[in-house]
C-alpha cells in the first residue's frame, strides 16, 4: 500500500515543534498528542529534524540540574531520513529497519503530511494478512 493511500484513511493530525522550544515544551507536546517522536521546524515550518523520545530521555539523564536550559536544538536528531506519499509502506518498515529508527516523515512537495511509525506499518501488515481484526470504527475510547 503506498503511504499517501495509508494516511488517507487514518485521522492523523502532524505535531511538531519549532526551534527553540525547551525539553518541557517538547515532553508536554509528546505526551499530549500520545507520539513518541515528531518533526522540528524552523520559523518558516521547514523539516530541520526529529525528537524522540529517546533523544528526550537520553539528553535529560546526563543533564541533571541543568534539564530547566536544555532546548530542542540540543536533543534533534538532524539527519532525516524522509519519504514522499508514493512510497509503499513496505519501503518505510525497510527503511525504519535497516537504519534503526521507528518514525519516518512524510513529505509532499516539501511539506510534512503525516509521520509513520513502525507500529503503524506493522499494524496494516497484520491486518492485510488476517493476523488482527479492524476494530478502529468498533472501538470508543474514553480518556
Amino acid at each position: 500500500m503506498q503511504i499517501g493511500t495509508y494516511l488517507a484513511t487514518i485521522d492523523q493530525k502532524v505535531v511538531s515543534c519549532q526551534l527553540g522550544a525547551s525539553a518541557q515544551e517538547v515532553a508536554q507536546r509528546l505526551t499530549d498528542a500520545d507520539i513518541g517522536a515528531m518533526p522540528v521546524v524552523c520559523h518558516e515550518g521547514k523539516i530541520v529534524g526529529m525528537i524522540s523520545e529517546r533523544d528526550l530521555t537520553k539528553r535529560l539523564s546526563k543533564m541533571g540540574a541543568d534539564v530547566t536550559k536544555l532546548k530542542v536544538d540540543d536533543m534533534l536528531s538532524k539527519s532525516v531520513t524522509f519519504m514522499g506519499p508514493g512510497a509503499t509502506l513496505s519501503d518505510a518498515f525497510n527503511t525504519m529497519r535497516i537504519r534503526r529508527f521507528r518514525h519516518i516523515p512524510i513529505l509532499d512537495a516539501g511539506k510534512i503530511i503525516g509521520v509513520i511509525s513502525i507500529r503503524d506499518v506493522l499494524e496494516e501488515f497484520a491486518l492485510e494478512i488476517g493476523a488482527i481484526e479492524d476494530v478502529s470504527e468498533e472501538l470508543q475510547i474514553d480518556e
